[in-house]
């Protein structure tokens, strides 16, 4: 018993003495000037007292005043706070006990205690701060770019009050997430992810400068095909780090759909870059693929691009033409992985060129489950084995990558892939009700919620809500709303979507549950639904539907008043014989 109890005291003390020497170090490490040294004055009113258990992220909103030291941006900060004040929009804020936050980061990355983390904090937006320790960025970052050392210092920071407050770091929110509100800011909040967690995945992009990758492409003519997803999480683009680097020669640049800036949403032409002033080749127009004329020009040629997971999207197949024409050229290919965002383990939907050597985008099913390298690898080494060309590939892969990670769990900032992919949500739905592109109903294209509406002039929302309801399909739900279409989204102007300009009835469909969630079955749900609802104003565009899903079967069994059960059926023994394809090819 004795012996017992000193191994449990030896491991405890030496776990508390462990955890003691980690909060030690980030302690040493970090110098957090005390509200004493500030000069701050005491409370006003009474405030209440809270446990932290959120980590929520601020912004003050005003330009950044580098001139001023932190401790008198703090007095007058306290000072306007612990009085009736007038805020920049008139409206009158009425007076707090102390400074709202409870720490803060100045221009210069200093960090100061501001208000007693065992309070809650006060905010002009309703939200409850019960639990929320608030730290905010000195700046407007809708305006301005968070500073090199403000971005040191969060960093810094976050894990210092994780561990001294028992705060999971899965629970940095910005403000925006909490209120209605833009703060923390277009360019603090998309780095947010960075901060969630310890062990973010790590991109190919981040990978390509280690020497394993990096001596590749030294001293070579590089060619690359990329996008405004091009990022590096630090917000820094592939593009500009090639060029400004000594030791690379960026030669070429290529672009997919959507252009090289992802603010196109037809047809691409040739440009130059306006930051490199470099020749940008677009490869949706009249060339899909780098030309041997092109590939001359250069030694070796690099993709690196965000994909979403599902056979529509058309960056794979730029992929692919690439590494095709790669290959007949005898250039290496360097494909940088990056993570599928709707999770690598689904795999659903028909198959057009099915039981066969996967060599082309029509031997996938429509969410295949693999990410954009382990599509490279297994197109080129299928190809291997049907005695075509074949690239000198390399991948370069991710790390800390799982399967089953979603977008949201990789710790990176989503960059929305294309012009109507705004979220993971959006990524989501998309192998649903991308399906009704082949019909004469919105998939809400034209909204902030493209892919999350079903919608036209003629639908009554209640009674196909309460239709797709009834089919009790597993993660999703249905609820009447209204849409209306306009032809700029998010800033960025579109293709012109369908009722543009109407006010449209619509269905809206919620993710109750993304594990659950099987998107193109759901997809082929609500096709049935609006055949049956609405018999006498469906309408096919047969070429469009038949060419998402590579087969004209789906559209002729749902005419002839099929089932969705006996149409998904006829899926089985395909994916299952890509799935034992598959299997060869995963990386991870």
């Amino acid at each position: 018993m004795r012996l017992h109890f000193f191994i449990f005291l030896s491991v405890f003390c030496g776990s508390f003495i462990q955890k003691s020497n980690a909060q030690n170090k980030l302690q040493s490490e970090l110098k957090i000037i005390s509200r004493a040294e500030w000069n701050a004055a005491p409370p006003v009113l009474e405030m209440i007292p809270h446990t932290p258990r959120f980590i929520t992220i601020h912004h003050t909103g005003m330009p950044q005043k580098p001139e001023l030291i932190i401790e008198k941006k703090l007095r007058g900060l306290q000072d306007f706070s612990q009085k009736d004040s007038k805020l920049a929009s008139g409206k009158l804020k009425k007076a707090w006990a102390d400074v709202p936050y409870h720490f803060y980061i100045s221009t210069s990355g200093d960090i100061a205690e501001a208000r007693n983390v065992n309070y809650q904090g006060d905010s002009n937006t309703d939200y409850n701060l019960d639990g929320h320790l608030l730290i905010v960025v000195e700046g407007n970052f809708n305006k301005e770019k968070v500073l090199p050392e403000q971005w040191k210092s969060l960093k810094q920071l976050l894990p210092y009050v994780s561990e001294k407050y028992n705060i999971p770091l899965s629970s940095v929110s910005g403000h925006k997430d909490q209120a209605e509100t833009t703060c923390p800011g277009d360019d603090l909040y998309r780095r947010l992810p960075l901060l969630k967690t310890d062990k973010r995945v790590r991109i190919g992009a981040e990978r390509l400068f280690e020497e394993e990758y990096f001596k590749l492409i030294q001293g070579q003519r590089i060619g690359l095909i990329t996008n405004h997803t091009g990022l590096l999480p630090n917000g820094e683009h592939l593009v500009d780090l090639l060029h400004e680097n000594p030791e690379t020669n960026l030669k070429l640049l290529f672009g997919p759909e959507h252009g090289i800036r992802g603010e196109q949403d037809t047809h691409v032409s040739d440009s130059k870059d306006k930051t490199t002033g470099l020749p940008v080749i677009s490869l949706y127009g009249d060339t899909q693929r780098p030309t041997p004329e092109m590939l001359e020009q250069i030694d070796v040629l690099i993709f690196d691009i965000q994909d979403i997971g599902a056979r529509y999207y058309t960056y794979i197949r730029t992929m692919l033409f690439a590494m095709e024409a790669a290959a007949e050229s005898g250039i290496p290919y360097i494909v940088l992985d990056r993570p599928n965002p709707i999770n690598a383990e689904t795999i659903e939907g028909p198959i057009g060129d099915s039981f066969k050597p996967v060599l082309h985008i029509e031997s996938l099913p429509v969410v295949h489950g693999m990410t954009i390298g382990e599509l490279a690898t297994m197109f080129n080494k299928e190809r291997e084995k049907a005695g075509k060309s074949t690239a000198e590939l390399t991948v370069v892969p991710l790390e800390n990558y799982r399967r089953s990670f979603y977008f949201g769990e990789t710790g990176l900032p989503w960059i929305k892939p294309s012009p109507n992919m705004l979220n993971l949500t959006t990524a989501l739905l998309y192998p649903a009700t991308c399906l009704l592109e082949g019909t004469n109903f919105s998939e809400g294209r034209g909204t902030l919620q493209p892919f999350e509406l079903i919608g036209a002039p003629w639908v009554k929302a209640g009674e196909l809500s309460e239709l797709l309801n009834s089919y009790k399909l597993p993660g999703a739900k249905f609820s009447p709303g209204r849409f209306k279409p306009d032809s700029i989204v998010d800033g960025i102007k579109i293709y012109p979507p369908k009722f543009v300009g109407e006010e449209t009835p619509a269905v809206e469909i919620s993710i109750t549950n993304r594990n659950e969630l099987k998107p193109v079955e759901l997809g082929i749900y609500i096709l049935h639904a609006l055949i049956k609802q609405y018999p006498n104003e469906f309408e096919w565009r047969e070429k469009r539907i038949d060419h998402l899903l590579k087969t004209s079967k789906v559209r002729e069994m749902l005419n002839k008043g099929k089932s969705p059960e006996n149409i998904i059926g006829q899926w089985k023994e395909e994916l299952e014989y890509f799935q034992k394809k598959r299997e060869k090819y995963l990386l991870y």
